[in-house]
């Protein structure tokens, strides 16, 4: 923000009038869009809300109809005047997010395909394995979704390191953001994914055959609340190693960690000054 700021005061050397014409058009772009997305909205939950939900709507599209006159106005009539550096900029930054959501969608399908190879122990029956016995070596595994990601660090704990886990516990953390409220209860909501998420988990230890549990906390900071757990974890497991997946690239780009969070380092940092063992195992991507 402060970069795109910095860019526009230089583009048009400080110019009051300019810097208006550039706020109210994207001021009005970001009405209209949001106008559209409500009347949007409005027509995919009609089910679930009150029968005035057609008046809703109306009055959504009447705001979307609007919010968009004025804005194409304002481009038409204020286009030389600072309304083109708007137009360059916004459409160069909707490209970009553009580009961004393309390259999730390809590492989203590769890991599809990682989930795909490991089907077959998926597919495997459940058994009984037993409880987790506080004495003997456990690994603890940070997972985040029930993905191609998460099955393939745990298969990875035990190939790795052959017989010398006897329990495994899962952990995951609920991130409250903004999304989040969105809707009524929706830190139930929160709550009963992550829950349904490690119990998923669950079913894979049991068709592993080793003794698990999960423990789960809902809050604003990952690597805060991961923490917690860990501690509180290594505490009543003595001989406890700490496990996370991390996303590896045939071919490292500049923008891979600006794109890929580094949560699992930022915690291998914290639980390492607190004396703790903690490895991060590869998922490689071609």
């Amino acid at each position: 923000m402060g970069i795109m700021s910095t860019t526009a005061m230089i583009l048009t050397k400080g110019n009051v009038h300019k810097l208006i014409v550039m706020y109210s058009i994207n001021v009005f772009l970001t009405f209209s869009l949001s106008m559209f997305a409500m009347a949007r909205s409005s027509i995919q939950k009609k089910s679930r809300i009150n029968a005035k939900w057609k008046g809703r709507l109306a009055l959504f599209v009447i705001s979307f109809m609007l919010c968009a006159t004025i804005l194409v106005i304002t481009i038409i009539e204020k286009f030389g005047e600072g309304g083109w550096i708007t137009v360059s900029v916004t459409t160069s930054l909707i490209g970009l997010c553009f580009l961004i959501r393309s390259h999730y969608k390809r590492v989203a399908a590769k890991l599809q395909k990682l989930y795909l190879s490991l089907e077959d122990i998926a597919a495997a029956p459940e058994s009984q394995p037993g409880t987790l016995d506080p004495t003997k070596p456990t690994a603890v595994v940070l997972v985040a979704a029930y993905s191609g990601l998460g099955i393939h660090t745990v298969l990875s704990v035990f190939r790795t390191f052959h017989n010398h886990f006897n329990n495994l516990i899962f952990i995951s953390v609920g991130v409250v953001d903004s999304n989040a409220f969105k809707e009524e209860r929706a830190i139930d909501s929160l709550r009963a994914r992550t829950e349904g998420t490690l119990k998923r988990y669950m079913g894979l230890a049991r068709k592993m055959k080793i003794p698990a549990a999960y423990r789960y906390a809902i809050g604003t900071d990952v690597v805060e609340e991961a923490e917690k757990l860990c501690l509180e974890i290594a505490n009543e497991f003595p001989q406890t190693t700490f496990f996370a997946g991390k996303i590896i690239f045939e071919r490292e780009r500049w923008y891979h960690r600006l794109l890929h969070n580094e949560t699992a380092f930022a915690v291998q940092k914290r639980l390492q000054w607190a004396g703790k063992t903690m490895v991060i195992l590869p998922a490689r991507v071609n």
